[in-house]
């Protein structure tokens, strides 16, 4: 007969005495911000391209190229003549229309003539005032003046030059303000509003001061996913 004989195994469960070694973070809670740089234009606050608002030909032209000028100043005189003319023939209708009135008061005073024919004679006034109030305004349109004051651009007449409504003369800009114009990825539209500051630096130069934004489009647009 053959015996097995069983073998004894014998377990140690003794640890290893002495302290664990372990590595511990400090976790502080701050603030994350993310810089966006996007190109930009630098644009005059107000642009006008100047346009004559009736056809006829230039016989004056103060258009001096890059030269400022104040609000109202006369840019441009196309000719008037006949205008002029037909204003005068005007005024001497009045004059008469009016005298005939005061001599028909009189007469109604004492019943010389009806109060029909003093009506129309007064009536004659008014429209002869109403033809030369138009007239004047006809006048006033040969007259290109600037709308602000600004800057003046390129000039693109010349004196003599026959112009319609159609033609650009030139152009004035205000240049005493300046708005930045960029766009910005459509993600970051939540983070962007009304009075986030805004540093920008223009080529070649130093960084300039911060801007705040005082308008906001946030109507996105589809080919580029941008806003404005």
């Amino acid at each position: 007969m053959t015996g097995c004989k069983k073998k004894k195994v014998v377990v140690n469960n003794a640890r290893q005495s002495g302290p664990i070694s372990a590595e511990g973070f400090v976790v502080e809670s701050h603030a994350e911000s993310e810089n966006i740089e996007v190109p930009g234009s630098l644009l005059p606050i107000e642009e006008t391209q100047i346009r004559p608002e009736v056809t006829g030909r230039i016989v004056q032209l103060n258009i001096m190229e890059g030269t400022r000028v104040q609000k109202g100043s006369l840019l441009v005189k196309l000719f008037d003549q006949d205008l002029q003319a037909q204003m005068k023939k005007l005024q001497v209708q009045l004059d008469i229309s009016n005298r005939t009135v005061e001599r028909q008061r009189d007469l109604l005073a004492i019943n010389g003539i009806s109060q029909q024919d003093f009506d129309l004679s007064a009536l004659a006034v008014d429209n002869l005032k109403a033809d030369m109030q138009s007239t004047q305004i006809a006048i006033s349109k040969t007259e290109i003046r600037a709308p602000y004051d600004g800057k003046l651009g390129l000039r693109n007449v010349s004196f003599g030059a026959y112009v319609s409504p159609t033609d650009i003369l030139t152009s004035i800009r205000q240049v005493d303000q300046l708005k930045l114009e960029f766009s910005v990825p459509e993600k970051y539209a939540k983070d962007i509003g009304v009075g986030y500051v805004i540093k920008f630096r223009v080529d070649g130069g130093a960084k300039m001061p911060g801007l705040t934004r005082n308008s906001l489009n946030k109507c996105s647009s589809d080919l580029t996913r941008t806003i404005e």
